[in-house]
């Protein structure tokens, strides 16, 4: 059984006071809780929970609840997006809204779009997304669930390494949201600017950051870009979406700060949990994420730590 909201944030603790208040606003004890339940699940069997998409069982789901609770709070995360993108009126900046790992959902006057989308339910959107933003071929980034849906609809998906034939878009270099170099799109309402940067000193070319505009205010995701002086923003961002992680100890988050001067820096890459950080992967944990947002703000940007199914704008 879906969660009601106030359950949902009472639960997760700490679903609206990363927005407000960080680290500071909870309990210890909280935060150490909850950080037990993500670590609890092997990231093997989250995998194979995300990729039976939506069609799952509802007997077998709620045996996957019982076993590893984390999987209810992820469900139930983007449950309350998607009532939330029902209700709400946008009439100037867009609202975007924090689902999972670097995937968020924008709703502006006009449109309806995600970057990075990587969750189970993620196609029960896909009749009203206009478009898909994808910035790398890896997992915890996108569902190929999600491609196909929107493909087969004839709707863009912009990206650097499938031929979104289907898509009824025209670009220079060719059809569809194919997304080689640099190129730039225009859609409904959002202008879109895309290009290339590493993923790491092996992975060349392989991240696709996006720069993208909604009348005035601009979005700035980085996906996993290895290093911050790759990125060439065309306006100052008043969101700033990265992996705070990418770059390791360097803490090249500063160094966004520094040279960008985003209006708001967005902590993410987070309580990924096919990256469980106790069966070898390399989750990072919430307080981590608190710790890097606390940075940002003592150098005077506003940061937003934010968990699954926050509206952060």
């Amino acid at each position: 059984m879906e969660l009601g909201r106030r359950d949902f944030l009472k639960k997760t603790s700490l679903a609206a006071m990363a927005v407000v208040g960080g680290i500071n606003a909870a309990e210890g004890g909280e935060i150490d809780a909850l950080q037990r339940e993500l670590d609890a699940i092997p990231g093997r069997e989250f995998q194979k929970f995300r990729d039976f998409g939506p069609s799952l069982a509802a007997e077998e789901r709620d045996a996957l609840y019982a076993k590893w609770p984390v999987l209810r709070r992820y469900d139930d995360a983007f449950l309350k997006v998607m009532r939330e993108i029902e209700e709400a009126e946008v009439t100037e900046r867009p609202a975007v809204w924090y689902v999972y790992n670097m995937g968020v959902i924008v709703k502006t006057p006009k449109s309806l779009f995600s970057i990075d989308l990587s969750h189970r339910l993620s196609t029960m959107l896909a009749d009203k997304f206009d478009f898909v933003i994808i910035t790398h071929n890896h997992f915890d980034h996108y569902t190929e669930k999600l491609y196909q849906a929107m493909n087969s609809r004839h709707k863009t998906v912009i990206q650097n390494f499938l031929d979104n034939y289907g898509a009824c878009l025209r670009v220079k270099g060719g059809l569809g949201g194919f997304s080689r170099g640099e190129c730039r799109y225009k859609i409904k309402d959002v202008a879109i600017h895309t290009y290339e940067t590493n993923h790491n000193h092996l992975l060349k070319g392989f991240v696709m950051p996006v720069e993208v505009h909604v009348g005035d205010y601009t979005i700035l995701h980085v996906g996993d870009t290895f290093n911050t002086g790759d990125l060439k923003p065309e306006r100052t961002p008043d969101l700033f979406i990265h992996h705070a992680w990418c770059w390791g100890p360097s803490n090249q988050t500063m160094d966004g700060v520094k040279a960008f001067h985003p209006k708001c820096v967005v902590i993410a890459h987070h309580c990924e949990l096919g990256h469980n950080r106790k069966t070898g992967g390399g989750a990072v944990t919430l307080a981590s994420a608190y710790a890097r947002k606390a940075k940002v703000e003592a150098a005077g940007t506003h940061a937003i730590a934010p968990f699954w199914g926050d509206r952060i704008v």
